[in-house]
């Protein structure tokens, strides 16, 4: 099974397999504008690396959404988004953020997977297993950290 992007479902076809795809993944580079063409090439392939812990493993279930790359707002920015994913009918959001600092208790954002505090990427196992605990639990209030 391929990776499911927002552009491959049509309005029909999304009603079809709406009940299988559960989970939006919301990646958010968090550009600023600053960045020399150089520094935003390389902020695009960490997140695109951050982005396979979490797309790889789990296609058939998600569908990635396109890149958040500008969040002057930060947090409100995400969850007016994550929010509209949910309305649009997804049961889960995750984000996938280069920033850190974004990364706040939102209630329509599940799950974080963000780079560890040194800067390296997250274990795959440690998202592989965040994300089987953010579809298993049925509390009011889920686990949002990958860390």
């Amino acid at each position: 099974m391929k990776l499911m992007k927002f552009s491959e479902f049509s309005g029909e076809r999304w009603a079809e397999l709406q009940l299988y795809f559960d989970t939006g993944i919301l990646p958010v580079t968090g550009l600023t504008g600053s960045e020399s063409p150089d520094e935003a090439e390389a902020a695009l392939t960490r997140l695109r690396d951050l982005l396979d812990l979490v797309e790889m493993p789990f296609k058939g279930r998600t569908v990635t959404y396109p890149a958040l790359h500008y969040a002057a707002e930060g947090a409100q920015t995400i969850e007016r988004v994550a929010s509209g994913l949910k309305a649009g009918g997804f049961r889960h959001v995750i984000i996938v953020s280069l920033n850190r600092s974004y990364q706040a208790d939102l209630p329509s954002v599940d799950l974080w997977i963000v780079p560890e505090p040194d800067g390296s990427l997250p274990a795959a196992r440690a998202v592989s297993e965040a994300v089987q605990a953010m579809w298993r639990n049925r509390r009011e209030e889920p686990d949002r950290s990958a860390e």
